[in-house]
């Protein structure tokens, strides 16, 4: 029955009983044509929806005869024509609640990136529906995103920071933070002192290197952790994006220290049995310093030679004139103390000391030319061979003792001299110019007798209690007061004063002193006996005068 054959009764209580527009109905899917789909929602007449609002949002039609929907009354038709309905605004109110309760929740929604806009990108929210909102650049990531067009297409998860009856604000930013969050707490949990972990090299500076542990921990390796070697810096080592592995070694307020040369055995360990004492081994000079040279034997293993170590002889006013860094040189071990983790090495004792073999060359004894170097108070100092001086002592210079080396010898001057001796260990040579000769001391000895020999010298010194005579070759003599004449007189500064000539005889020999003892009263008495004798084996020559006898006869006894 058409409105045209109802009641006005009918027709009032129909318009009474109409619902009100914007309601939403379930109904039932009865037909579908080319344009809309046919919905009876308990009315007494079907209403329509456009066939377009049932198309998904990749393009393919979700909807079938019989399918239960939600619509809304947008209308009712005028005459002849059925009530509009609509699904599409059911599907907004539902997506707008779903968005509600999510950014009241503080959870995170998918979205579909649809385009790139200035400041930021457009995306997708809805479900069923398209609900658009927008991402600002500085919202997309933890760190700064120059190129957003690689997000383009893509579905990425992100929290609702903003919402309003006309725009919708999203950040990915703030769910990747809160993600990390949680990583992190859970990555700081795990670690504890001495524990290995896997990160990423993300920094590198000159005092270390910054390593990502996941979750947002990073952990930090100084450069004296990343090697037992030496390294200038740690991208010598280590490169940016470069998964490493590194040992925990210090947990402190959330500061993580972390070494990567602990994950390797200390070279150290091992060096007390690499490295013994007299062992030669070449290496690379890593350092050169005023007090010596640094030498890398392995990596994380150095050894010092002192600068007392680097040559025998050649002066030098800094190391850096010896060696430079970089320069591999051959070494030896003098010294291991692997506890202090040091070594002491030589440089020098590669080659037999120049002390050693010059000894083994010029046994004591030997004649060698040397050039004067130096004359000191302390001596001659004479260069033997290149860059070898040996000294010789003021009383090593003459058998006298007696000489001014300052007048005898100048620098420059060739000389001969007798190696004395060689103190390898002391790094010194003793020589002689004296001992060119023979000792007038050893000859006196063997050629005077005490008790036979007399002596003629030139008076040098008068005391209260001896007189110091010179005789031949230098040779000291002395003769008490009381051996100075028969008569026992003490007071001998009125009988002789230095320069007169004395004869005396010998009573004996003070080695020590090198001094010979003499006699005049001895030699007087001699003198005496002599002239008896003379007197009395002359008495049968009456015309030999007494005089003459003992004066021939004194003659040819008395030397000097």
């Amino acid at each position: 029955m058409n409105t045209e054959e109802k009641s006005f009764e009918e027709l009032v209580e129909d318009s009474i009983n109409l619902p009100d527009k914007g309601k939403v109905f379930k109904g039932r899917v009865v037909s579908i044509d080319n344009e809309y789909v046919f919905v009876d929602f308990g009315f007494k007449s079907e209403g329509i929806v456009s066939l377009d609002e049932f198309y998904g949002k990749e393009g393919e039609l979700k909807v079938r005869v019989g399918d239960e929907v939600e619509v809304m009354l947008e209308r009712w038709g005028s005459r002849g024509e059925l009530p509009r309905l609509s699904k599409k605004r059911v599907d907004l109110i539902k997506e707008w609640e779903r968005i509600e309760q999510v950014y009241q929740r503080g959870k995170s929604v998918s979205a579909r990136i649809l385009e790139k806009v200035k400041g930021g990108l457009i995306a997708d929210i809805g479900e069923s529906v398209q609900i658009k909102a927008f991402i600002p650049s500085s919202q997309l990531d933890l760190r700064p995103q120059g190129n957003l067009d690689k997000f383009v297409g893509k579905v990425i998860e992100a929290k609702i920071i903003k919402l309003s009856d006309n725009s919708i604000v999203l950040s990915r930013r703030s769910l990747l933070e809160e993600q990390r969050e949680i990583e992190r707490k859970k990555v700081l949990s795990s670690l504890k002192e001495g524990k290995t972990v896997t990160g990423n090299v993300v920094k590198l500076i000159d005092q270390g290197v910054f390593v990502d542990l996941g979750g947002g921990v990073e952990g930090f390796i100084p450069i004296s952790e990343l090697s037992w070697g030496r390294i200038k810096h740690p991208s010598n080592l280590v490169s940016q994006g470069e998964e490493i592995r590194a040992k925990v070694i210090k947990l402190e307020n959330d500061k993580i220290t972390l070494s990567l040369k602990q994950t390797k055995p200390d070279p150290w360990s091992l060096a007390a049995k690499k490295y013994k004492p007299g062992t030669r081994i070449r290496g690379k000079v890593v350092s050169v310093t005023n007090f010596g040279v640094f030498v890398e034997l392995e990596p994380g293993v150095e050894g010092l030679v002192h600068s007392s170590e680097l040559t025998w002889t050649k002066r030098f006013r800094h190391p850096k004139e010896i060696v430079s860094v970089g320069t591999r040189v051959e070494t030896v071990v003098l010294e291991v103390d692997a506890d202090k983790r040091r070594i002491a090495l030589s440089l020098k004792q590669i080659e037999q000391s120049p002390w050693e073999l010059f000894k083994e060359k010029n046994p004591p004894g030997t004649v060698v030319k040397g050039k004067v170097k130096e004359v000191t108070d302390r001596g001659v100092f004479v260069e033997v061979q290149e860059e070898l001086v040996g000294l010789v002592h003021p009383s090593d210079i003459s058998w006298t003792g007696k000489v001014n080396a300052a007048e005898e010898f100048k620098a420059g001057d060739e000389i001969n001299v007798v190696v004395l001796n060689v103190d390898t260990k002391n790094r010194k040579i003793k020589l002689g110019i004296k001992q060119l000769t023979e000792d007038p001391w050893e000859k006196a000895l063997k050629n005077w007798k005490a008790g036979e020999t007399i002596l003629t010298g030139k008076v040098t010194e008068v005391g209260d209690r001896k007189v110091t005579v010179e005789l031949e070759n230098g040779i000291e003599g002395i003769i008490k007061a009381s051996e100075f004449t028969r008569e026992g007189n003490r007071d001998i500064a009125r009988i002789v004063k230095p320069g007169d000539s004395v004869t005396a005889q010998i009573v004996g020999f003070d080695n020590k002193k090198r001094q010979v003892i003499l006699s005049k009263k001895k030699y007087e008495e001699w003198v005496e006996k002599e002239r008896v004798s003379s007197f009395l084996s002359s008495q049968g020559e009456a015309s030999v005068k007494l005089g003459d006898v003992v004066g021939d006869k004194l003659k040819s006894l008395v030397k000097g």
